[in-house]
């Protein structure tokens, strides 16, 4: 019986070794294509020719996708947004156009020159996080923690920021002897346009949040808009360099992570501005002194 099935045998074993390799690791082995009932095994350079074509087509899908997201984007409703807190889905980096100083470096002296808004008196938005770490520093005028274009009187007079100051685009202070927070913008009649928060937080980190526009003035405390004020005139043309506060008042705040626009932000751009809100600890804050000095001027 096995000598009658050998010949048979042994040409199928003949006819595999025409389709199977001896060796297939071997670099030098060609797989061809074989047909048999399963299908077509195509081979290695008709698969490599495939790939191009196929990544060709993906790409044309990424396009037509992209032209409807687009066009559903700016006919439809907002998809992609370039700064957080406007309007969209999704947030697109590398399109933030507020400028930030402050935020690794001990606030100092910033030239106009420097400055997004060199030549804008009004028409910009401003952030800046504030520790207040000791409120009983008393002083018989206003405690500047921030100013724009001021210059200071050589004998401060009065309890208002102009006792102290003879000219400013923008100041933000302290009110004597209190935690209520002035927000200030001089107008062309040397007048103040002055936005008041009272009790303002102590030995906690806060953001500011000051909008100057042509008419009006409007001020945020971590993103919420806390007060608006009209200006019965339009803002002095006053600029100038911004100053922090300095002197024995620069152990009552801590300020850090300023941050400009040369435009004006929507209330949502406000709210989630990037950075996020700096920690007691990155701001380098401490506790309220044992002691404090009262500054005469």
């Amino acid at each position: 019986m096995s000598n009658q099935f050998a010949p048979y045998l042994t040409n199928l074993t003949n006819k595999l070794k025409t389709v199977i390799p001896t060796n297939p690791l071997s670099p030098s082995t060609n797989y061809g294509s074989y047909t048999g009932t399963s299908g077509t095994f195509d081979s290695f350079s008709q698969l490599s020719g495939a790939i191009p074509r196929i990544l060709s087509y993906l790409f044309a899908i990424l396009i037509v996708i992209l032209v409807i997201l687009l066009f559903v984007n700016y006919f439809i409703t907002p998809i992609f947004k370039l700064h957080a807190g406007a309007p969209g889905k999704i947030l697109i980096p590398g399109f933030d156009d507020g400028k930030l100083f402050w935020s690794s470096s001990t606030p100092g002296q910033i030239l106009n020159s420097n400055l997004p808004i060199s030549a804008q008196c009004h028409g910009y938005t401003l952030l800046v996080d504030i520790f207040i770490q000791n409120p009983l520093q008393f002083s018989q005028q206003p405690r500047i923690l921030l100013t724009r274009g001021a210059t200071m009187k050589q004998t401060p007079s009065g309890d208002t920021l102009l006792g102290i100051l003879d000219n400013y685009n923008l100041a933000v202070a302290l009110l004597p002897d209190t935690t209520d927070l002035i927000v200030s913008v001089l107008n062309k009649d040397n007048n103040m346009e002055n936005v008041v928060l009272s009790n303002i937080p102590v030995q906690e980190p806060f953001r500011l949040g000051i909008t100057v526009m042509e008419n009006a003035l409007e001020v945020y405390l971590n993103g919420h808009l806390m007060k608006t004020r009209s200006f019965q005139t339009v803002p002095k043309s006053v600029l100038g360099d911004i100053y922090p506060l300095s002197g024995i008042q620069a152990n009552m705040a801590k300020l850090r992570n300023l941050k400009i626009w040369n435009r004006i932000l929507s209330t949502g751009e406000i709210r989630y501005a990037t950075p996020a809100l700096s920690t007691a600890t990155q701001m380098g804050a401490g506790p309220i002194p044992g002691s404090s000095m009262c500054a005469t001027s």
